[in-house]
């Protein structure tokens, strides 16, 4: 494979559990860009929540809030796809009312009903009458799946149930981390086969199927080390790195 771009999910994937970046990462990554290959972040955190990794490692693209948002080295838009402000307040609204717990995350802010939560600068906001804001996504903390399924079809959005079945991510329809990956490919006028993928969890199934090499973790979850074709090492044993050392023979000490 002529492999020109390697694709990063973060969590449990290239940051170990400290949610820390090894050196000896570092040190591939470092020959990797020296080498001409590109580097993208794909996950579901925000851009503002992926800061302290984009300092240190300068991919050359970020997908950020799950497929929704596509920026480039600089941290400059090149594609958004969001709730719109009166979706996102009536949603927020009618959510705040039937879960314990909820957050949304616009272009600009993270904003939480949990007054306790210290997170992503999370700015503390009741939702009672809703958040008039154009959204990236709505956290809900809801464990009555067969409801939250319910909304999402109804207001024809993407619907993502995670951490243990607990929490809920709405989005826009079909917004998830292949989508956005297919809008970077097209974007760049590039092939899928000359993306290299590597993630943990079933948000990643898609684009580590679909890509020119896509690398499950050896952590991930069941449902990808089933179908994966290639499993590195865990994310505590510096799995990526490993990987991309041996695929491109950089020859890299730990």
């Amino acid at each position: 494979m002529d492999i020109k771009y390697l694709v990063f999910d973060l969590d449990d994937t290239l940051l170990r559990r400290n949610r820390k970046i090894s050196d000896y990462t570092l040190k591939v990554l470092n020959k990797a860009h020296e080498l001409g290959l590109k580097i993208v972040f794909n996950t579901s955190r925000s851009k503002q929540n992926s800061a302290q990794y984009a300092d240190i490692v300068h991919p050359d693209y970020g997908i950020y809030n799950g497929g929704c948002q596509i920026v480039d080295k600089d941290g400059n838009d090149l594609y958004t796809n969001t709730i719109n402000k009166e979706d996102t307040k009536r949603l927020s609204k009618y959510l705040s009312s039937i879960c314990p717990k909820i957050s949304v995350q616009t272009k600009e802010h993270f904003y939480a009903s949990d007054k306790d939560y210290r997170g992503q600068n999370a700015i503390h906001y009741d939702f009672k009458d809703g958040l008039e804001e154009d959204c990236f996504k709505i956290l809900c903390l809801n464990d009555d799946l067969p409801l939250i399924q319910k909304i999402s079809s109804e207001n024809n959005l993407e619907l993502q149930n995670y951490l243990n079945g607990g929490w809920n991510r709405l989005s826009v329809k079909g917004a998830n981390k292949w989508f956005g990956l297919k809008k970077l490919i097209e974007l760049l006028s590039a092939d899928k086969d000359e993306f290299m993928t590597f993630g943990d969890d079933v948000g990643d199934m898609d684009m580590i199927l679909n890509s020119g090499v896509g690398v499950a973790m050896k952590n991930s979850q069941p449902q990808l080390l089933k179908v994966a074709k290639n499993i590195t090492l865990s994310n505590e044993d510096d799995g990526c790195a490993v990987f991309i050392n041996k695929y491109f023979d950089l020859k890299i000490e730990d």
